[in-house]
């Protein structure tokens, strides 16, 4: 368990707002205030900036706070570790952004389950950003991830690279033309993931190297469950930017197809990632195997 006082640090961190904070771990503002203070001058940092009425960390506090997530982080784990040893059995308590939660790991699951029946397992299935905030948070192990990161923050592990695509209904106008343009594109409705999806962060960075925008296109509308786009897309209400891995089923239907964009090609990796210096790399690492001999 990591002393209060970090707990305190962590949680204003998040939320910016000493009144916030105190709400959320039920104490006084001014215990929030002096818990601050405490730190400060133990560790002899400076960790906050109060200008024009808003709360932000300091370089040196944002230093300090990845340290203490790290701490956070080994602490939660040692807890997880303890019990699996006095129950004999392990705990896999990981994230999965939603592409690949729903539509690539489900058989490495089943395999799994059958071989280790005694283990437990955790999926948080959410966007990149979700993840990440979780494993530096230290709620979770470890994730796999399609987004973009930076990778000299983490351990990372390529799973594989996939493709993105732009699907539609077959009875979309554009499925009937030879050759397509991205003017094309613009014209349609697009149906976008929510911000911090991995798939949706791949496009916009499309769009700014190509000088584009989302104000490009005719209507734009923001879903945030795959499932959900693929119904209205497969009813001709919009296109949409997916991995092909996620209407792998609906186009082998033909209830969705691909429209081939000229110029366009998108692909990413999905990788394994989790906090570098972690007591329990091994633990890890054998899952990452596991997945890659299956």
């Amino acid at each position: 368990m990591i002393d209060f006082r970090l707990k305190t640090f962590i949680d204003l961190c998040d939320t910016k707002s000493y009144t916030k904070t105190a709400k959320n771990l039920s104490i006084t503002q001014p215990a929030v205030s002096q818990h601050i203070k405490y730190l400060e001058e133990k560790y002899n940092l400076k960790l906050f900036n109060y200008i024009s009425k808003k709360l932000s960390l300091t370089e040196e506090g944002y230093d300090f706070l990845c340290s203490i997530q790290k701490l956070q982080t080994m602490s939660t784990n040692i807890e997880h570790h303890l019990k699996d040893y006095q129950s004999k059995s392990k705990s896999l308590v990981f994230g999965a952004t939603r592409t690949i939660g729903e539509f690539y790991l489900t058989p490495y699951l089943k395999k799994y389950l059958k071989l280790y029946p005694n283990n437990n397992i955790s999926m948080i299935v959410n966007n990149t950003k979700y993840l990440l905030h979780s494993l530096n948070k230290g709620s979770i192990d470890f994730a796999i991830i399609d987004g973009h990161f930076n990778k000299s923050d983490y351990n990372t592990y390529p799973i594989s690279k996939e493709n993105l695509v732009v699907v539609a209904s077959p009875l979309n106008k554009l499925s009937y033309k030879k050759s397509i343009t991205f003017e094309d594109l613009c014209n349609e409705t697009l149906i976008l993931r929510e911000k911090g999806s991995g798939s949706r962060e791949i496009f916009t960075m499309y769009l700014y190297e190509n000088n584009y925008s989302y104000r490009n296109f005719n209507h734009v509308i923001e879903i945030g469950n795959i499932s959900v786009i693929k119904e209205l897309v497969k009813d001709n209400l919009g296109i949409s930017i997916m991995y092909e891995k996620a209407a792998k089923k609906e186009i082998e239907r033909n209830e969705l197809i691909i429209l081939d964009i000229n110029n366009m090609s998108l692909s990413h990796e999905f990788n394994f990632i989790f906090l570098k210096e972690s007591i329990f790399t091994n633990d890890y690492t054998n899952f990452y195997n596991f997945l890659m001999s299956t």
